[in-house]
Parts: structure tokens; C-alpha cells; sequence
């Protein structure tokens, strides 16, 4: 049986950049350079690279979620951030020249736009405004770990369960606003990436959800019935 193709996946590479910062570049920049990507299909937990392996190629998610992980000496993996539609990655080493830092996976079948390192460098050095949106997407990138590191250091299990739920949430948010997230992952590997235990994850989304701060959708989805509500349990008090 066929896996399910990502909506939009089989649009024009064009159209498809539209909706990344590629498109901040302008109508001839995107013309330009979309004949330079292929496309390629990802099936559901297969890797898309390791780390340490060449870095070489440049990706743009257009369809389905993957995951940025280290492998720890613990030997479990550890999830460092999460990839969805309009994200690119693996561009750090096309810039260095040094290996891909860390290794990335499909949790779910996905769809990509690749651009070999050469086709990359040519078109940074022909648009070196595309330089300002690759910093910008590092910074936010960078925002997001540093969000991690402070949850990581939450005592609370439900402190760092609320803070995992805001993180998905879309950005901007009002104190009141309602808002639903799906886990890009397991429940198991959401517990993995806050560094608790399943059990205590359970517990934990228990507890939010008899105090009203979320309710339960269906499997993997919730609703954050208030940002500022449970945003109050991601304190370290909560």
C-alpha cells in the first residue's frame, strides 16, 4: 500500500518555494532557481542523513515532519528540534565545509527539495540577500534550543510537558487564544525529548488536563485551551 503523498507535493518546485523564505528573494530569484532543486520522497522513519556524513546537499521541507537528533553516549537519541513544511536544513555544512552535525529522520513520510552543494553556493554568491534569511532562520532555530535548554532545566515534569505543548503551538499567540497541536512524534519520543519518563509524561498531561489547561483531541492531538493558562504550569512552580 502507497503511502499518501504530501498535500501540495506534486506543485510546481516554484510554488512550492513560495511558501519558504526563499520567496523574500523575489519573483525572478525563485524562477531562477527552482529548476536547480530535485525532489525527493522520504518514506516514514527512514534516515535522511547521519551525523558525520558529507554535508553536501541542501533541504527545504515541502510535506510531512522529520526530526533532528544526536546520538547520545547513553546510546538513545536525542531529538535537538523538529523539521515541518518550510523549514530547510543542512546548510551549515555547505558553509563550513565540516561534516552534518547531526543526523535527520522522517516521522512521517515526507517531501523535499534538495540542492547539491555547488548549485548552493552558486546561487548565495549570485543572492547575497538569501544570506540574511538563512541567519534569520539560525536565529530562530537558535531561540528554539535555547526554549529546550530552559525546559530541560524545569524540576516539574508538568512544567516541562506545558512548556513541550506551548513549543508547538503556532508563535504569536494571545494569553487567551485556544489553539490545537499534534505531536510531530510518539508520545514515547515526546518524553524522550523532554527527558522524562512515559509515565511521568502521563501523569503530567493528566494533570493539565483536569485543571483545564488542555483537553485531549485523539491520539497525539490537544487542544491549549489557553496560552496564558498553560503557560502558568511551565513556570517553575507549575
Amino acid at each position: 500500500m502507497k503511502e499518501p503523498r504530501a498535500a501540495g507535493s506534486d506543485a510546481p518546485v516554484v510554488e512550492l518555494l513560495r511558501a519558504t523564505p526563499f520567496a523574500e528573494l523575489g519573483e525572478s530569484a525563485l524562477t531562477a532557481v527552482a529548476p536547480l532543486f530535485v525532489r525527493r520522497r522520504v518514506a516514514k522513519g527512514a534516515v535522511v542523513f547521519l551525523e558525520g556524513d558529507e554535508g553536501d546537499r541542501f533541504f527545504v521541507v515541502v510535506g510531512g515532519r522529520l526530526k533532528a537528533f544526536r546520538h547520545a553516549a547513553s546510546t538513545r537519541d536525542v531529538t535537538v528540534f523538529t523539521l515541518a513544511p518550510g523549514d530547510f536544513f543542512g546548510f551549515l555544512p555547505l558553509l563550513d565545509g565540516a561534516p552534518f552535525p547531526l543526523s535527520v529522520a522522517a516521522l512521517t513520510a515526507a517531501d523535499l527539495l534538495v540542492l547539491h552543494r555547488r548549485q548552493f553556493l552558486r546561487f548565495v554568491d549570485d543572492n547575497p540577500r538569501f544570506c540574511l534569511a538563512l541567519v534569520a532562520h539560525l536565529a530562530r532555530r537558535l531561540r528554539g534550543c535555547f526554549d529546550q535548554v530552559e525546559s530541560m532545566g524545569q524540576p516539574s515534569a508538568v512544567a516541562r510537558v506545558a512548556h513541550g505543548l506551548l513549543h508547538l503551538a503556532p508563535p504569536n499567540l494571545g494569553p487567551d487564544a485556544a489553539t490545537d497541536v499534534t505531536l510531530p512524534f510518539t508520545q514515547a519520543e515526546f518524553a524522550q525529548f523532554l527527558n522524562i519518563t512515559p509515565e511521568n509524561l502521563s501523569r503530567a498531561l493528566t494533570r493539565l488536563r483536569r485543571a483545564g489547561a488542555i483537553a485531549r483531541l485523539g491520539r497525539g492531538r490537544f487542544r491549549i485551551t489557553g496560552v496564558a493558562a498553560l503557560a502558568a504550569f511551565a513556570e517553575p512552580s507549575g
